[in-house]
């Protein structure tokens, strides 16, 4: 069933028609319908039909529905004739111009290359790596052939827009002119025209002031005139604050008289006005009645002068920082400048084109702009390919409109019928959020007005939203209402834009209230929120677990009835990635499973850096920083101190030489590391230069096994994932034009300058799980339940803080480097250019904002922080005395705004938020204030969120009352029982050797280890039989890994006789074969000192002794809890358990040895002792009880220092 509006939009023929298409109303299926109707109505053949899409994906959904559409309509046709219609239209969809509009280009290229002599065997440059070697490459060789010109313009051009480090700056303003020029469909006439701004000799005559700047001064003026008719009708509610009045209108009059000089295009009067402006201080009644009667409309006052005040000071810093002689002057100089970029812009995008000539390749704006150039080829005075594809087309049918750019708008216009209006264009311009793709929206909205009035076509809006709930529907047209117009959003949201609630089967309930979380700020705050998006992260988990364990309910549309909510329906829209991984961990914690791609810039990962590092060094190792990296990595596994002694070994060279010397002259272990990662170094570098680099990848990944050690990182699977892309990646690479390691690493770093990076590679899906995305990802879907992340996040306006800023229409605005001084003046383009970027880049927010309410279904979150309640309610109230339906662009245009801040004040003019607002600021717009949206605002603290993160550790189960009397008495006494040894409640009744040898350290403190009352008690991890680190996927074998594997040496070496270097060398290497230890873990077993023991006296003595040697036997015994901690006052027992190294059991007696690996010397022997006393106190007693024998020596064996120590002959200090 379809609206009115709907069939219009299927139906209306003979002109060209816009469909203005908002959030939800079925647009894609009018679009399908529209075609179905062509084909069923007019007996057209699909292939008579150019339907254009924005994205493959877009494409290929279409063709599945009007295949879909056109199986049914043959099941029901009874007409054998328009039967064989159908089943003719779908042997011919997989070959019909349903596609992207590069798609379609690419076909127009095949057919018609003739006409513009272009060689049709291209291959197409798809990958971004090549085009951006490609560019650099080009500009490179072009740069020095300017620099051989030696002329002194380009050196200024050079130097205007560079800095002292490097001339990059100018490379990348080339790159930015290329797109903007090129996204034109006469870039060199666009280029051309960027210069004719800075020829004004006159700027009161010129066009840029009449069109420009003129109408936007005289707009800015009259929003700060109404700012002080604001300021003196609050100061008139008493006599007591003339003063405030007078100081109003004396400066209202002076913004009166600067509109009629402008008027009167008086600029000089203009500028010695503002010049000679000055502002008294504020007249502040003294009077203490005065200040308490009057004390929140003095505020207001101060606060609406203040902002007056602000904005006019800031068109003087715009538009009169210096006199209209001095722009003249500035605008003059520049010009010079300007020709050169010009030239210079020219000669690249011709040498870049010749480059991708010479190698047959062409990219995507090729296609668009070859396909222009063959549409308007000429031959015998006619354009054969455009009278083609005009015959040929019965209609064009665009979607997502909003979303082209001057070049496609063109290339459109060249295909369909200009005499008959044959272009259906659908869209929604408040969705248009590709502006960093040079999407032009005006162009959708110039037609929208046009057709309005039938000039040149006409217009159909849909608005009934067949989506969302009318409370999602309510709350959205109340924000946008207030917040969008043509000054910031670039369109009006006036009632015809308006969301109509097309879905009636939702039941009527309360609980689908838009909602307000804000994170507020509070003096005691857990250490474990970090800082305020953490906080609202915390927030958000607890409110979705909530959610899910109160059994909150959805309507399920499929089922026709209301079902529990499930974690698959939630999605998370974050403007940015930035905080993804924090969302990971935090969800994590909380059990909330999660679906999230990009948790962090890929190249910026740290697996990846490491091995980008190490590819670094593979080409030249030459190179301190990434071989430092390298040699601290799990590849290599050096420690600080490590890499310190190789820094001396050679203070004053490259770092590699010292690794070279060290590995040369010393012969310590380290120097064993060393050579062995030489040894790998060098047959990579071998390698390198005769395989491929995805080869080089695989090699190292095997030989290190560094791809099984992430596995065992946090987010393992991902950094898994993100290797192998490593290697997908490098294949890509070498399928381009380009070649060699060197090129690769240059081609990564030059991604990182710039940037750019990669996606992370999706991993596994899981089915039910909350989704993360940002809202450019989101554009197009829906969900039940949505929770819009980081409104309080500031606009980001870094792109308007450059020396130079871009408009399609306006062209160049550039900054003038002073060469003297080193100052940069800001010529009077640059600031207009900047104002108007600064426009659209807060209207386009604006629309993003529109796309993430809108992609609710259900349910909506609105989650953000402020500081306090009072404060924010403050900020918001400054829209409660616009007498307007729509908000003050005063108030909606602050470049330090967030989405909060806008949203905050369209709800704060609503009925429900009068108990906030005071007597003199109460909101009278009646639209807005009995607007039947409803809304609720939570403000959360820290404390409640750490109880709520306390609520969810595993639950204590609650026992049931037992049936019969209950004994008051005998509860009581059970109620208030105290333990009579709560120290006992400061230790576990299960301890390991391991775990309390750390008692010994000091064999004076055997007290309770304190447990530390911050810690973070609402993180748990469930005790498991985990593999031993050292026979897993570790590379960074620590010291305790290095003598767990060494342990396990000494448990296997038959004993027979005495063992020899090659026997533990092949017992080492049947174990990494047999998988029982990783390589990187038995290179570091010290084989050196197991030949050594064997060689001691003690060694001597057990060879001797073997049949009588018990090796790595594991015991457990119960130990008074006093004899281990001091101030126990009762007969508790813990059981202690461990693995003793080695024994000899005789008769009557029994020699005990434990091995260490620890760094023995001399002077730490003491300390040694001490530490690992009390361990071997415990093996012996266990053995003693055991055996029921006496244990005679303790031997604590270092094999490092090859020395052997009985403790029992060795007093205690």
């Amino acid at each position: 069933m379809y609206t009115d509006s709907q069939w219009q939009a299927i139906y209306d023929q003979g002109t060209n028609l816009l469909v203005s298409a908002s959030a939800g109303s079925g647009k894609t299926a009018v679009l399908v319908r529209r075609v179905i109707e062509k084909i069923k109505r007019q007996q057209l053949s699909v292939d008579q039909l150019l339907v254009v899409t924005f994205t493959e994906a877009a494409a290929s959904e279409m063709k599945e529905r009007i295949q879909n559409a056109l199986q049914e309509a043959i099941n029901e046709e009874t007409d054998q004739e328009q039967k064989n219609h159908f089943t003719r239209q779908l042997t011919l969809l997989p070959m019909a111009n349903i596609s992207t509009l590069h798609a379609f280009c690419s076909k127009v290229i095949q057919r018609f290359f003739y006409l513009i002599d272009l060689d049709p065997s291209y291959r197409m440059l798809t990958d971004e790596t090549e085009t951006i070697l490609l560019k650099e490459d080009v500009w490179d060789e072009l740069r020095e052939t300017f620099y051989e010109e030696n002329q002194e313009i380009f050196y200024r051009l050079t130097e205007n827009f560079s800095n002292d480090r490097s001339d990059s700056g100018l490379e990348d303003l080339v790159m930015s002119m290329y797109n903007f020029a090129r996204a034109n469909p006469a870039p060199f006439d666009w280029l051309e025209g960027l210069i004719e701004n800075y020829r004004i000799n006159d700027l009161a005559e010129s066009e840029l002031y009449q069109q420009i700047i003129r109408p936007q001064l005289l707009k800015s003026l009259d929003e700060i005139l109404q700012t002080y008719q604001w300021l003196i009708s609050d100061s008139q509610a008493s006599e007591e604050l003339q003063k405030i009045t007078d100081l109003a209108q004396n400066e209202a009059a002076i913004v009166q008289q600067l509109e009629q000089l402008l008027a009167a295009n008086q600029l000089d009067a203009v500028f010695t006005l503002l010049e000679d402006l000055s502002f008294p201080t504020f007249p502040s009644p003294r009077k203490k009645e005065v200040k308490e009667a009057f004390g929140e409309v003095i505020t207001e006052c101060k606060e609406y002068r203040d902002q007056a005040k602000k904005n006019l000071l800031n068109l003087k810093e715009i538009y009169f920082s210096v006199s209209p002689a001095e722009q003249i002057e500035r605008l003059q100089e520049a010009l010079p400048i300007v020709e050169e970029l010009v030239r210079v812009e020219k000669q690249f995008i011709e040498a870049y084109s010749a480059a991708k000539r010479e190698k047959s390749m062409l990219d995507f704006n090729d296609l668009e702009h070859f396909t222009l150039q063959i549409l308007q080829a000429e031959v015998d005075g006619k354009r054969p390919a455009e009278t083609y594809y005009r015959q040929r087309f019965a209609e064009v049918l665009v979607d997502e409109y909003q979303d082209i750019n001057q070049l496609q708008e063109t290339i459109l216009q060249r295909l369909s019928n200009q005499t008959n209006g044959n272009l259906f264009m659908v869209g929604d311009v408040k969705q248009s959020i590709y502006g960093f793709r040079l999407a032009d929206p005006t162009l959708f909205i110039q037609k929208y007005h046009d057709f309005a009035h039938e000039d040149g076509g006409r217009r159909i809006i849909l608005a009934e939203n067949f989506r969302s709930r009318k409370e999602v529907l309510n709350f959205t047209n109340l924000v946008f209402t207030q917040l969008m117009d043509q000054s910031v959003g670039q369109i009006e949201y006036d009632q015809q834009a308006e969301l109509i609630n097309g879905f009636s089967a939702f039941p009527e309930t309360k609980e689908f209230a838009p909602e307000l979380l804000v994170y507020q700020k509070a003096s005691e705050t857990p250490e474990w929120i970090e800082d305020k998006s953490m906080g609202e992260i915390f927030m958000t988990a607890t409110k979705i677990r909530q959610l899910i364990d109160q059994g909150f309910e959805i309507y399920d549309k499929k089922q026709k009835a209301m079902r529990p909510l499930q974690y698959e329906d939630i999605v998370l829209l974050t403007p940015t990635k930035s905080h993804n991984l924090t969302i990971l961990e935090v969800f994590k914690q909380l059990g909330i499973p999660l679906a999230i791609n990009d948790t962090q810039n890929y190249f910026q990962s740290t697996e990846l850096r490491i091995m980008i590092s190490l590819l670094q060094i593979i080409d030249n190792p030459y190179q301190d920083i990434p071989l430092a990296a390298v040699l601290r990595s799990p590849i290599v596994g050096l420690q600080e101190e490590e890499l310190a002694m190789v820094r001396l070994a050679l203070p004053q060279k490259e770092y590699y030489q010292a690794v070279l010397r060290y590995a040369e002259t010393q012969e310590d272990r380290l120097a064993e590391r060393l050579k062995d990662f030489l040894a790998h170094l060098n047959d990579w570098r071998e390698f390198a230069r005769r395989e491929a680099i995805a080869d080089l990848l695989l090699k190292i990944y095997n030989e290190t096994a560094y791809l099984d050690y992430v596995l065992g990182m946090p987010a393992g699977q991902q950094r898994h994932a993100n290797l192998l892309a490593l290697i997908e990646r490098a294949k890509d690479y070498e399928r381009s034009s380009f070649r060699g390691l060197y090129q690769f690493i240059r081609f990564i770093e030059k991604m990182q300058e710039k940037d750019k990076d990669l996606g992370e590679p999706p991993t596994e899906e899981i089915s039910d799980a909350v989704r993360v995305m940002t809202i450019h990802g989101s554009k197009g879907l829906e969900f039940p339940v949505v929770f819009l992340m980081d409104m309080s996040k500031s606009f980001n306006v870094q792109d308007t803080q450059r020396n130079y800023v871009f408009d399609e229409k306006l062209g160049l605005g550039v900054k003038l480097l002073t060469p003297d001084t080193r100052v940069r003046k800001e010529t009077l383009l640059f600031q207009i250019v900047k104002q108007k970027n600064l426009n659209k880049l807060l209207s386009e927010e604006m629309r993003k904002l529109y796309v993430a309410l809108t992609r609710a279904e259900q349910k909506l979150f609105l989650v953000g922080s402020y500081d306090d309640e009072a404060s924010t309610y403050k900020k918001w109230s400054k829209a409660a005395r616009n007498e307007s339906v729509v908000l003050d662009a005063g108030l909606r245009n602050g470049q330090r705004d967030s989405f909060f801040d806008w949203v905050g004040m369209t709800l704060f003019r609503h009925a429900q938020m009068d108990k906030y607002q005071t007597d003199y600021v109460v909101n009278q717009v009646a639209k807005v204030k009995q607007h039947p949206a409803t809304f609720t605002i939570d403000f959360v603290e820290p404390q409640t969120i750490a109880e709520l993160v306390q609520g969810y550790l595993p639950e204590i189960k609650t026992l049931e009352l037992p049936q019969g009397t209950v004994n008051i008495d005998a509860l009581k006494k059970r109620l208030l029982f105290e333990y009579p040894y709560p120290e006992a409640t400061k230790t576990t009744s299960y301890q390991s050797v391991s775990e309390l040898k750390r008692l010994y350290d000091d064999p004076d403190n055997r007290q309770t280890m304190d447990i530390s009352e911050n810690s973070m008690t609402y993180r748990f991890t469930a005790d498991a039989l985990n593999e031993p680190k050292f026979l897993g996927t570790l590379q960074d074998a620590s010291p305790a890994e290095i003598g767990t594997a060494t342990h396990l040496v000494m448990q296997l070496l038959p004993l027979t006789k005495k063992p020899s270097e090659t026997e533990i060398q092949e017992l080492i290497a049947e174990l990494v074969a047999r998988k029982t230890l990783m390589p990187m873990v038995a290179e570091k077993i010290s084989v050196a000192s197991i030949l050594q023991f064997f060689d001691s006296e003690i060694g001597t003595y057990v060879l001797q002794h073997a049949e009588k040697l018990h090796r790595e036997e594991p015991f457990a015994m119960l130990l008074p809890a006093d004899q281990l901690f001091k101030d126990y006052q009762n007969q508790d027992e813990i059981l202690i358990h461990g693995i003793i190294d080695g024994y000899l059991e005789f008769d009557h007696e029994i020699l005990l040895y434990d091995l260490k690996t620890d760094f023995y010397t001399p002077e730490r022997e003491q300390q040694l002792l001490d530490r690992y006393r009390g361990q071997l106190h415990l093996y012996k007693d266990a053995l003693e009880k055991a055996k029921h024998k006496t244990v005679s020596s303790t031997f604590l064996i270092f094999l490092q220092g090859n020395k052997a120590i009985d403790l029992l002959r060795t007093p205690k200090p």
